[in-house]
């Protein structure tokens, strides 16, 4: 594990090799200078020291306001810690020296440096992933969590019919988030020049991320009779944050930051962040006949409306050495005032780093919107008792009842023609048939 105030490569141990063959590896390659044992640093065979003063309370209440059966209100408050994500800590694991990947290649001047009788000549012998590593910004990683707390008035402004206005938040602090620590300058001097000169890009994990979330929400309740009942919430909100998972990004975003000595330029929306959304649902049990094959069926539904997650323009051609920058300058907002899929968002409002300017673009994270989605969902059952004890249910459903057309997110590339355009949709109307036997 690369350790920056160290500058070099820490490990615990030699893992099943023996010290002469762990020296021997790294001697080979000239890691040796770069590379130093957990105990020899004041470290502990963990190399991280663990957090001990993660303190999590939790406080709840509810009151019938000024004693009325028809008026509440409630609220919360809690800090909740996290782990880490272990999968985006695979770069220590597989590494050198305790997994090699060597490689032989063939001289076209000379076509027997490298035979079927020899295809092992140690003269053509390289080792690939000795000088990419990864690490962790301080052996004392601060603990992620979360604050989240709540508020909730709810009322029964008429018979069997409530009200509930709310507001809820969080906070997420120490959030983790993987950088590349050894990104090369921005000048065309230091464009090939990294602050580790021996290693190559070295993703490292660090606690400095945070987020902040604040939504409110109205919801309204009706039971029109005891056989139908309807159920409506509206929310709006709004999710900000400068990674939303410890690689940086969720799909269709922006992978990398793109300064890595500066990470708060990546603060914007989250990859998540939802503005809008309404969830519906009903439960209607009719009672229309008594007819022993029209009685006691159940129809219901639900249906979800949001609008679209944000997306990040990008460059998908582009050189850091040549001076270009990964995402664009933004001319000026980007939108269309109808956007369909062929054309989501405006590729002109958006221009690519000239070459040679070795700079990085102005345009932000996360700052279009992609396209809403509109499903409603709806199920038609019965249960029909075969004895005492058995029970067996039918049911027709309907996902994406009105086979609306629900797209993807936009390809966010602004330099290539499909920039913009719309190629996949999600999921159509689907009818499934079901039995269920119940003993």
């Amino acid at each position: 594990m690369f350790v920056p105030a160290l500058g070099k490569l820490v490990t615990s141990g030699t893992g099943t090799l023996s010290k002469a063959e762990f020296d021997q590896r790294i001697n080979a390659v000239g890691l040796a200078p770069h590379t130093v044992r957990a105990s020899d640093v004041g470290l502990p065979a963990t190399i991280t020291r663990p957090s001990w003063t993660n303190f999590a309370p939790r406080l709840g209440f509810a009151w019938r306001v000024f004693g009325s059966t028809r008026t509440a209100l409630r609220g919360g408050y809690g800090i909740f810690y996290g782990s880490s994500s272990l999968y985006r800590l695979d770069s220590f694991s597989d590494t050198y020296p305790f997994t090699i990947t060597e490689t032989f290649s063939r001289v076209s001047a000379d076509p027997t440096a490298l035979t079927l009788s020899n295809p092992f000549p140690v003269s053509r012998r390289a080792f690939s992933g000795v000088t990419g590593s990864g690490g962790l910004e301080s052996t004392s990683i601060k603990s992620q969590n979360i604050q989240s707390w709540s508020l909730s008035l709810e009322h029964e402004i008429a018979r069997d019919t409530v009200i509930e206005v709310a507001y809820a938040g969080s906070k997420g602090t120490h959030l983790p988030r993987r950088y590349d620590i050894n990104q090369a300058g921005r000048t065309q001097a230091t464009s090939t020049t990294r602050p580790y000169a021996f290693f190559g890009a070295i993703n490292i994990v660090n606690d400095g991320s945070n987020s902040i979330y604040n939504s409110g929400q109205l919801t309204v309740r009706r039971r029109f009779s005891k056989n139908f009942f309807v159920r409506g919430t509206y929310t709006f909100a709004k999710s900000l944050d400068e990674t939303s998972n410890t690689g940086g990004t969720i799909a269709y975003n922006f992978s990398n930051a793109q300064d890595s000595r500066n990470l708060s330029l990546e603060r914007g929306r989250s990859d998540f962040d939802i503005g809008h959304a309404f969830a519906g649902s009903f439960i209607w049990v009719p009672t229309l006949s008594r007819n022993l094959l029209l009685r006691g069926w159940q129809l219901s539904g639900t249906s979800t409306i949001y609008s679209g997650a944000p997306i990040t323009p990008r460059v998908a051609n582009f050189s850091y050495v040549n001076g270009e920058a990964s995402r664009p300058d933004r001319l000026r907002k980007g939108t269309v005032e109808v956007p369909s899929p062929d054309r989501w968002f405006d590729r002109s409002a958006f221009l690519p780093v000239p070459l040679a300017s070795y700079r990085f673009g102005d345009s932000g994270r996360n700052i279009l919107d992609g396209p809403g989605t509109i499903n409603i969902n709806t199920s038609l059952s019965r249960r029909f008792k075969l004895t005492e004890r058995n029970v067996l249910q039918f049911r027709l459903e309907a996902f994406n009842l009105a086979n609306h057309p629900n797209f993807n997110l936009p390809n966010t590339s602004v330099d290539i023609v499909t920039g913009g355009t719309i190629n996949r949709a999600k999921t159509n109307r689907t009818l499934q048939l079901g039995l269920r036997l119940e003993f």
